[in-house]
């Protein structure tokens, strides 16, 4: 309760005493505001608006009534013995909120002011009062959609800040530590996309709760928007609680999630920073938590990550980085490198597989590794693969044209997330209308985790793609736990045997084995095979008196730039 005093009189007086009873209860029934006048505690008169606000009838249930038995609150009491410390018709009054439960027993918030003011000659206090509860939950409201996410119920980002500065002053005059986590759900976009944006509401609620328990009450648990949160945990003189947080966080959002009546499991990634070990300002914590957060994406998720010194120049790296790759199409930066592809039954030369390579200005090349990851997580990968995709298929339709390879085929390796992005908008289709390459010279290589994420969605455009004459090829078979199960399930004609298995296929009998049996297996399901990172012609051998059909490897060459590939055209490499 807060109180004020004003010399403006509340009332009207009746300093001659003239007025009756029934004068004065006509002139309060006319006002808009509930008033009570009252003596000794006693109410004397009321108005119909009070007896509303109290949730009375008629104000004659208040004539006579202890004031105390509507306002029985100590901020009442202290209302109260304020006035009477001071001496009677002070020319003042005084304004309080109250909060009281009215006579349904229904809570208020009344707005009241009183004075005195005389009654027959007669001192008494005159009380106005004011039902301002619908106003304050209004307030409130807006109070807490300004400072409170409305989904989780969390702090919002403003709310998160406005506490993170406070906790960094206490901590500077207690000299004490303050650490800061940002947390990333991984694979929360997949959640939206398959089961609908209810399922992932319905998720950031749940991770919201998992969070919660996580954390001692004086700690802060925000959300920041979108799958991101945020944790402070202030007063760290036991460094090590940091640690134990970011642990136990991880073991609970790995757990089940019911969503929508289905299960679905996610991880996150956790990247923590301490006041003032690792910086002294709020926006610097706020960039290192970030930094170790995508320290811990980059790491392979479900992890957390301390903020290091090395990070920050790996960060302004990668921002330098991000900029530059966005502008390295329309600067022609990227390049494509063709290796051959041999028929091992004849050694002629059939096609080839392409090879994304970025030839930086002042960084020579980089590493596909490097800027690959980095256009997924920027959004720049659809564009980057259609532009590879439509760039080798315009190559390899020139090629064509050329007696001696008017049957070459093109290879191109897509990674799951660009797979995805395709078939948004159906790009193939149009890049071979564009390019006028037929569908069977196009080889799309796949690995078994197209089907990690969203196995419905990737299967329908796998079957669009096969439908449309593509060839599918798998990738790195043999390396995978489930490459058996999914070469049945997936629409593939071809498959790759992965290089870790050619280096010792004449050497070690176990490798041999292994070979043996994949060719035979894809023979059985009528698969292509090709057989890469062939280095001697002993390989080579190998792989094609047991039923092998293509190969490549830097027996034939290495991949080179296109001008020095269209040399290559027409090969026939020696196998005997």
């Amino acid at each position: 309760m807060t109180i004020s005093e004003t010399s403006d009189h509340p009332l009207l007086e009746d300093p001659s005493g003239a007025a009756t009873i029934e004068d004065c209860r006509r002139l309060l029934e006319n006002l808009p505001e509930g008033v009570l006048v009252h003596r000794d505690g006693v109410i004397l008169l009321a108005n119909r608006v009070a007896a509303q606000i109290l949730s009375l009838k008629r104000s004659e249930e208040l004539t006579g009534a202890s004031i105390l038995t509507f306002f029985n609150n100590d901020a009442w009491k202290r209302l109260l013995q304020t006035i009477a410390d001071q001496p009677s018709m002070t020319p003042q009054f005084w304004s309080a909120e109250l909060e009281l439960t009215r006579h349904d027993d229904r809570a208020a918030t009344i707005d009241t002011a009183t004075g005195w003011s005389l009654f027959h000659d007669e001192p008494v206090l005159v009380t106005t009062l004011r039902d301002i509860t619908q106003l304050k939950r209004g307030e409130e409201e807006m109070r807490r959609q300004a400072n409170y996410d409305t989904l989780t119920g969390l702090p919002n980002r403003s709310l998160f800040l406005d506490r993170l500065h406070r906790e960094l002053i206490r901590a500077r005059r207690a000299n004490s530590r303050v650490a800061l986590m940002f947390i990333d759900l991984d694979r929360f976009k997949w959640v939206n996309d398959t089961l609908g944006h209810a399922a992932g509401d319905e998720l950031l609620r749940e991770t919201s709760k998992r969070l919660l328990a996580c954390v001692r009450k004086s700690d802060t648990v925000a959300r920041l928007g979108g799958d991101e949160f945020t944790v402070i945990l202030p007063d760290m003189a036991r460094g090590p609680y940091a640690e134990r947080v970011a642990a136990e966080i991880l073991s609970r959002l790995v757990l089940p999630y019911s969503l929508m009546g289905q299960e679905a499991f996610i991880s996150g990634s956790v990247g923590v920073t301490v006041y003032p070990d690792d910086a002294n300002d709020l926006d610097s914590l706020l960039k290192n938590a970030d930094t170790a957060m995508y320290r811990a994406k980059s790491d392979g998720r479900n992890a957390y990550r301390f903020y290091t010194p090395d990070m920050h120049a790996e960060a302004e790296e990668r921002v330098a980085l991000e900029k530059d790759l966005h502008h390295a199409l329309e600067r022609n930066e990227l390049v494509i490198h063709y290796q051959p592809i041999v028929d091992l039954a004849t050694g002629r030369l059939v096609g080839a597989e392409s090879f994304l390579r970025w030839e930086h200005p002042t960084r020579g090349s980089v590493s596909p590794g490097t800027f690959v990851r980095l256009a997924e997580e920027t959004g720049l990968i659809a564009r980057i693969t259609a532009w590879t995709i439509q760039t080798a298929c315009a190559q390899a339709q020139a090629w064509r044209q050329r007696p001696d390879s008017a049957d070459f085929i093109i290879s191109v390796n897509i990674s799951c997330t660009r797979c995805r992005e395709l078939s948004t908008d159906d790009r193939i289709p149009e890049i071979l209308q564009i390019t006028g390459l037929p569908p069977s010279a196009l080889i799309l290589e796949i690995t078994e985790n197209i089907l990690s994420e969203d196995e419905s969605k990737a299967m329908n455009m796998l079957q669009h793609l096969s439908r449309l004459g593509v060839n599918l090829w798998l990738d790195d078979f043999g390396t995978g736990y489930s490459s058996l199960s999914v070469l049945k399930r997936l629409p593939v004609n071809g498959i790759k045997i992965d290089r870790t298995f050619i280096p010792d296929i004449t050497a070690d009998s176990e490798s041999g084995i292994l070979v043996q049996a994949i060719l035979s297996l894809a023979k059985a399901l009528n698969r292509k095979v090709i057989g890469e990172g062939i280095e001697s012609l002993q390989q080579a051998d190998f792989l094609r008196s047991r039923g092998c059909d293509m190969g490549q490897g830097y027996l034939f060459h290495k991949p080179v730039p296109a001008e020095i590939f269209t040399a290559l055209l027409g090969t026939v490499y020696p196998l005997n």
